[in-house]
């Protein structure tokens, strides 16, 4: 069994400060949308972030399980909230990545490892909404 802990501690308004372990603070406060300062992270953010980090982690296992020459590796997330019957809640969570790998061989490899990566990864799995991933996997030819 693995643990995480975090500690918040309110600062002002609608501000506070976020803490784990010996890692750098972050600055967290109520999104913009809610009125909220522009220059924290806010939970919804986080929560996105969260989601794309530990796809890209999970993909990272397994590419490097199945020998894949990764290249390069961005990802963009965007996760949607909406007002339900239940409250504000997330509907959906959307995550387009691109990569390129070592070797054409590498390009149905690194496909795989991202499908591997979209059922596996624990905060995707850990959410009452979907999470769509798509990925753009290219080899750029001999270097």
């Amino acid at each position: 069994m693995w643990q995480y802990e975090t500690t918040v501690v309110w600062k002002t308004g609608k501000e506070g400060k976020l803490h784990a372990g010996g890692n750098p603070e972050i600055g967290i406060a109520t999104p913009p949308d809610f009125g909220g300062p522009h220059n924290n992270w806010s939970p919804e953010q986080l929560l996105t972030g969260a989601v794309d980090a530990c796809l890209m982690t999970s993909a990272l296992y397994y590419l490097a399980k199945a020998g894949v020459g990764l290249r390069s590796y961005i990802s963009n997330a965007t996760a949607t909230m909406d007002k339900t019957r239940n409250g504000l809640a997330f509907t959906g969570v959307s995550v387009e990545i691109s990569m390129t790998v070592a070797d054409e061989s590498d390009i149905e490899k690194a496909c795989e490892a991202v499908t591997r990566a979209e059922k596996s990864c624990p905060v995707s799995k850990a959410l009452q909404c979907p999470v769509s991933v798509h990925a753009d996997v290219r080899w750029l030819g001999k270097e």
